[in-house]
């Protein structure tokens, strides 16, 4: 008899259960946000790297080929896209290798480079007549002017840095490239939060 007491007494679930499963649940839904902040954090620097392997590329192309390659940006319907410019007799002009690199929807790339805004990095011809100053005044906008350019001699000019942040994260990546003095790795990426 007491065992059947006993028994209509213990119906449900002891305080100390509860919080033990509240406990579990807690740490398990912890554990997945970090996971899944981790996985968006991934993202981005994998593709803060894949930029540096293109910015790269286009230096080793300007080595390996003894031509200037500079890079151009365009806004288009499939988001920013950079694209790789060549200096082929007197004019920049689009190539096709590498690919364009196209950013994310949420990414924002700053040119912080000493520039000035009336010198070329090279200088670009038209092909016009003498007497058709319209036709200058259009083909000036059809010019493609680049943001920076590689040399063939390893330098990238002009001589500032790159920003790319996103709007998820507050982390920012920075594409530096060195001065003379330090040629051994001409661009390099840092990362920083503000």
């Amino acid at each position: 008899m007491p065992l059947m007491i006993a028994r209509q007494y213990q119906r449900g679930f002891t305080l100390i259960e509860m919080l033990v499963a509240v406990m579990i649940v807690a740490a398990l839904s912890a554990m997945s946000i970090l996971a899944i902040n981790q996985a968006f954090d991934r993202r981005y620097v994998a593709e803060a790297d894949r930029l540096l392997i293109w910015l790269q590329q286009l230096g080793e192309n300007s080595a390996l080929q003894g031509a200037a390659y500079g890079v151009v940006g365009e806004a288009g319907d499939a988001g920013t896209q950079l694209r790789a410019v060549i200096y082929y007799r007197n004019r920049w002009v689009a190539v096709t290798m590498p690919a364009p690199f196209t950013l994310s929807d949420d990414a924002t790339l700053n040119w912080l480079v000493d520039s000035v805004d009336d010198e070329q990095l090279l200088p670009q011809q038209t092909d016009i007549g003498p007497m058709d100053i319209a036709a200058e005044d259009e083909n000036e906008d059809d010019l493609l002017i680049p943001e920076i350019a590689f040399l063939p001699d390893g330098y990238i000019e002009p001589s500032g840095e790159i920003v790319l942040s996103f709007a998820a994260m507050e982390k920012k990546f920075i594409y530096r490239w060195t001065d003379e003095s330090q040629m051994t790795v001409p661009l390099s990426l840092e990362s920083s939060r503000p």
